[in-house]
């Protein structure tokens, strides 16, 4: 009877799909003996023939062209994924700009069809090129690793194709001191050609021996902008990623909660997950995931948003200065190196939540909130992600050809 009461408050506490996800491990534990397979996100055989110590990668020689076919490694896609949503952007550019641009999925240990990839691909992201398995590479002159894990089939792949990783973040960091964080550094040192999302990725891996050039990042200025002549509501936002450990979740509530004593007639939105089954010491409003216009109108009416990021920045402090509204950040170089330039409108400090709390309360108390908010945008306005499309174009046919054109 215990143990069902247990269950019970547990069920009521955190709903049923998390009890049952409690259930079926309790079971599988104590009553079905499963030998359990190494899981480290790459299948084993590929981290043990990717050997860059006794077989290093050598990029090919340079060659004649000046429209390149060019493969992009990922990992199985998944509807509204960030990152993915990144590669898309500058694979429709390659692809607008008439290089030959193909997908391929490895599925490591978590298996996708080609065909549920095309699908997601065509309607989540708006993009239509050739999508195959790893296991049926066709010749190209460029192959792109994206996540950590499409790294090791890339380097396992006998080809004449340069060699690059497109690199996003630094990957040991979503990881305890581990296997997989091991796995994970262990990517630096491949000799790829490192395409990254920022300087400070540049620096990170230049420490591993890595060359590498990077790419800033961009706003969509066509959907993040102020509203004309608009006065903000008494409203912020936060970033809530309880899922996503470099997003400081925990952090964050607690800062919300000092905040929320302080100024308790100000509305909080947690939007970037649905936080619904979450207990909470205040009250705030559930918005979960919201499209690109939606989240526009969320940072109009916001006079700050909470938006945390303990490895390499998000696009969101961009796209929050765009439409008007003041990031509050953790301070680091891992921030401050990529949105160089932007100090004026980002409130930065420590990752303290009594710290946090206080930059929320001086940017909601600013006398001129709006006047701010007007500013902010137009420092902004020549922002594109043109210039990095571009840019990103230039380092592949320069590795690739010897020339930028």
């Amino acid at each position: 009877m215990k143990k069902i009461y247990k269950l019970y408050k547990y069920t009521k506490d955190e709903g049923v799909a998390s009890a049952a996800e409690r259930v079926a491990r309790y079971t599988l534990k104590h009553f079905i003996k499963l030998k359990h397979p190494i899981d480290v996100m790459v299948d084993p055989e590929d981290v043990v023939k990717a050997d860059y110590i006794h077989n290093p990668y050598i990029a090919p020689d340079k060659i004649l062209g000046k429209k390149l076919k060019i493969g992009w490694v990922l990992s199985p896609l998944s509807r509204g994924a960030g990152g993915q949503n990144t590669i898309t952007r500058f694979a429709r550019h390659l692809k607008d700009n008439g290089h030959e641009v193909t997908f391929y999925i490895y599925e490591g240990n978590q298996a996708q069809s080609v065909e549920e990839a095309r699908e997601i691909l065509i309607n989540s992201f708006r993009l239509d090129v050739p999508v195959r398995s790893i296991n049926d590479y066709e010749e190209s002159d460029a192959l792109v690793a994206t996540g950590w894990e499409t790294t090791y089939p890339t380097f396992n792949i006998n080809t004449r194709a340069h060699k690059f990783y497109f690199v996003q973040d630094f990957e040991p960091y979503f990881y305890g001191v581990g296997s997989r964080y091991i796995l994970a550094e262990n990517t630096y040192k491949m000799n790829f050609y490192g395409i990254t999302a920022g300087p400070w990725l540049t620096k990170r891996v230049g420490e591993y021996g890595m060359k590498a050039d990077y790419f800033d990042f961009g706003a969509d200025l066509d959907i993040y902008k102020p509203k004309s002549k608009a006065v903000k509501k008494k409203k912020i936002c936060f970033y809530a990623r309880p899922v996503t450990e470099r997003r400081a979740f925990e952090i964050g509530v607690m800062a919300l909660e000092i905040f929320k004593k302080k100024h308790p007639d100000y509305e909080i939105d947690f939007f970037g997950w649905d936080t619904s089954n979450f207990k909470l010491p205040f009250d705030y409003k559930n918005r979960a995931i919201l499209n690109h216009h939606e989240l526009a109108e969320l940072y109009q009416e916001s006079v700050a948003c909470l938006v945390l990021s303990l490895t390499n920045v998000s696009l969101l402090p961009l796209e929050l200065i765009a439409s008007g509204c003041v990031p509050v950040m953790n301070d680091g170089d891992n921030n401050r190196m990529v949105l160089h330039g932007m100090d004026e409108y980002v409130d930065y400090t420590s990752a303290n939540p009594i710290e946090l709390a206080e930059a929320l309360c001086n940017a909601v108390e600013r006398r001129d909130i709006n006047k701010h908010a007007e500013r902010a945008s137009k420092s902004v306005e020549s922002l594109s992600w043109d210039e990095s499309y571009k840019k990103v174009e230039r380092i592949i046919m320069r590795e690739v050809t010897g020339s930028e054109e």
